[in-house]
């Protein structure tokens, strides 16, 4: 990185120029720094202002070029623990919010899918809001799924739509196409509907018109009630007792399983544990999805089923998700879970879930673990807040609507209330 001078055989004051070298791919990283000098005044050196006595202007201009030098070094940094591959683009939009924060508001956009694609741009060099970090990768490819079926939806109405036009009526329109014509889920439509109403908020937020309509009540994130499905205690004690020692892959999938069950972890974790020792107590997990954020981890003490089966076996063979997502199926099946339950299973040719009845065995996937975990611990009067700390849930809203308790379930829990107060 160094600094030289727009002009520098001009007679009058010139710009000053930052310049980095990124890539042979990028090239040169080229930013004005706003601050001007006279040629003569300039080392060409040391590139930078001379130091003259007496020449207070001289020494204010290095002091912003010495701020504009460390801002790069702490941006390049950033980058680095963010994975982001530094580019002119991403280095000018950061340069931009720190050092002209206003020109960020003024490009105008006319057209939604045209503002969401340049949102989308940079988002990395903004702060959500709500949780005070950055967009991570995983929002970032939902923000573009939404904007793909927008894109598509426009293509389907022959026309864009403009920011200043999205109403109530686009809104049906589009909330129609993709229940009717595309055959999508509810509340996948709900998702995309809630990160539209964002990219509206974000772009009034910069200064762009935008219809107000996504503000009213009847502009709603659409949801219904999830057919998800859960294994109870008495299935997973026939799950743990069943043999399946002349199946060695099903055997090492159902162990697997017990793990899932027994931690609440997600697949992407409890597939790629360490070894657990049968005479620990505890373990100790970094979460992938809050390695990159928060950096937060969870403490879960081991289940007696989950000690057995260490004990028995050994540590089971780690598998893909995919894999197991297949072969738990299989176990499911062997033990004969095939009772008839609604739910939602994928159609090939449709490439969609439709809701239906179903053998319960089809209906099981890797996160049955997870909300399993979450469901017995609940009907067993565990703390709710203790049950949140190990799932991750910030809210007992969002927890209530994630475990599945029937409403005789939730009756036979007031009723063992109700026995064990009045027998103290």
């Amino acid at each position: 990185m160094y600094f030289n001078l727009k002009e520098p055989n001009s007679n009058k004051d010139t710009l000053i120029i930052l310049r980095y070298y990124l890539s042979k791919k990028e090239g040169r990283f080229v930013y004005s720094t706003g601050e001007s000098i006279k040629p003569e005044d300039w080392n060409k050196v040391a590139k930078m202002a001379n130091s003259i006595r007496g020449r207070s202007d001289l020494r204010s201009i290095n002091r912003k070029l010495e701020e504009y030098s460390s801002f790069l070094d702490k941006t390049l940094n950033s980058l680095d623990l963010e994975n982001i591959n530094p580019t002119k683009e991403t280095l000018k939009t950061r340069f931009e919010l720190k050092f002209n924060p206003d020109k960020k508001n003024t490009t105008k956009f006319i057209f939604f899918t045209d503002f969401v694609t340049n949102f989308i741009k940079i988002a990395p060099t903004l702060t959500n809001r709500v949780t005070k970090k950055k967009y991570n990768e995983t929002r970032l490819k939902h923000f573009n799924k939404t904007n793909n079926r927008i894109i598509e939806f426009e293509k389907f109405r022959g026309s864009k739509i403009r920011l200043d036009s999205f109403s109530i009526e686009v809104y049906d329109e589009l909330v129609e196409y993709l229940k009717v014509n595309q055959k999508y889920a509810i509340n996948t439509i709900g998702d995309w509907i809630k990160n539209i109403k964002v990219f509206l908020k974000k772009a009034e937020e910069f200064n762009n018109i935008v219809n107000s309509a996504y503000k009213e009540s009847s502009f709603a994130v659409l949801s219904e009630e999830s057919l998800s499905i859960v294994l109870n205690e008495l299935e997973i004690e026939n799950l743990v007792n069943y043999d399946f020692s002349k199946n060695k892959r099903l055997e090492n999938c159902r162990d697997l399983s017990i793990i899932g069950l027994w931690t609440g972890l997600r697949v992407s974790d409890f597939l790629n544990l360490p070894v657990i020792e049968p005479k620990q107590d505890f373990i100790t997990v970094q979460p992938q999805k809050t390695k990159s954020s928060s950096g937060v981890k969870v403490v879960i003490p081991l289940h007696h089923h989950i000690k057995e089966v260490i004990q028995k076996r050994g540590m089971p063979r780690m598998i893909s998700d995919v894999k197991f997502n297949e072969y738990i199926k299989e176990v499911c099946l062997e033990i004969g879970m095939t009772q008839i339950i609604e739910g939602s299973l994928m159609n090939p040719e449709t490439k969609r879930k439709e809701r239906g009845l179903y053998p319960k065995y089809k209906l099981v996937s890797s996160h049955i673990c997870r909300r399993s975990f979450a469901t017995n611990l609940y009907k067993m009067n565990f703390p709710t807040l203790s049950i949140m700390k190990i799932t991750g849930h910030t809210t007992e809203k969002s927890f209530l609507k994630y475990i599945k308790v029937t409403p005789t379930e939730h009756a036979e829990k007031l009723l063992a209330h109700w026995k064990a107060y009045y027998n103290k």
